[in-house]
């Protein structure tokens, strides 16, 4: 009887313990999966929370193209704009090193906005100053523009001055009405007689008449005649006058004045020698700013 009894329960502590196990097992299967479960949300939540600061990287790439562009178009404002765009770089360092955190992100979310509010501000403002700038720019060119306008109508007035001065005074220009040359003689008495042998000449006697210009102004004027012997020598006088770039050598000067009437000339003038050569000699009148206003010649056997 008692044998029996033994024998019956060991199959009764067998089949509590393995109920156990088989709960255990469950349990722990549960766990696992439950873990499973917990760490892949985790990773997808991490996932979510980088690409949320990638977009976020991409707005602070953005605004800073837009400083480097507002940069270019004007100076006036660019110590601002270079001090909000290096505000953006330090932003977008600290993004890309920063670890998966939410509240972090939400921080740098707001700045975003805020950068935004002030891009607003700072490009209005540079637009704003672009467009004065256009303005000035155009008043500049259009100011420019009436004052080039302006330089070549004067210049045109001064250039028609100039010509029609130049028309006055070569207009003004007092001609000879006559010019002679002649080889003369003295005689007692002072009397003169013409003469065409060299050796019986012993003065050149020039005359001219000058003409009457209605156009010239009245006042004192100096004419120069100059004879030139055969072989290129300055009689009479040889003395040097300049005026302006022109210089030449005088026989002799003759000073009168002119009131818009005939004057008539007449000058002896002596060789350097004791007597003259035989030849043919030149003779030029010029008057006072040295335009040559007569020639002629006087040839002596």
């Amino acid at each position: 009887m008692s044998v029996e009894l033994q024998n019956n329960g060991m199959p009764e502590r067998k089949k509590g313990g393995g109920l156990i196990i088989a709960l255990l097992s469950i349990g722990l299967v549960g766990a696992g999966g439950y873990a499973f479960y917990q760490s892949n949300e985790a990773k997808k939540n991490e996932e979510a929370i980088l690409e949320k600061r990638d977009q976020v990287v991409k707005e602070l790439e953005s605004l800073q193209k837009d400083y480097d562009e507002a940069v270019t178009i004007s100076k006036q404002n660019a110590d601002e704009l270079a001090d909000a765009k290096a505000r953006i770089a330090q932003y977008i360092d600290s993004l890309k090193n920063m670890k998966a955190d939410i509240n972090v992100l939400f921080k740098y979310r707001d700045q975003v906005e805020v950068l935004k509010k002030e891009r607003q501000r700072l490009l209005a403002i540079n637009d704003s100053l672009r467009k004065y700038n256009v303005k000035v720019t155009q008043e500049r060119d259009s100011t420019a523009m009436a004052l080039n306008v302006r330089t070549t109508q004067l210049d045109s007035v001064s250039q028609k001055a100039k010509e029609l001065s130049k028309v006055i005074d070569e207009g003004s220009i007092l001609s000879l009405k006559s010019l002679t040359a002649q080889g003369m003689k003295e005689k007692s008495g002072g009397r003169y007689v013409e003469k065409e042998r060299s050796g019986a000449v012993d003065k050149i006697k020039v005359c001219y008449t000058v003409g009457v210009n209605r156009i010239a102004p009245v006042g004192n004027r100096t004419f120069y005649v100059q004879i030139l012997s055969p072989n290129g020598i300055t009689l009479g006088d040889n003395e040097t006058v300049t005026v302006g770039e022109r210089t030449i050598n005088y026989s002799a000067v003759k000073k009168f004045l002119y009131e818009r009437n005939p004057v008539d000339v007449c000058e002896y003038i002596s060789s350097i020698t004791t007597k003259y050569e035989a030849g043919t000699y030149q003779v030029f009148v010029f008057d006072d700013q040295l335009r040559e206003v007569g020639k002629t010649e006087v040839t002596l056997r």
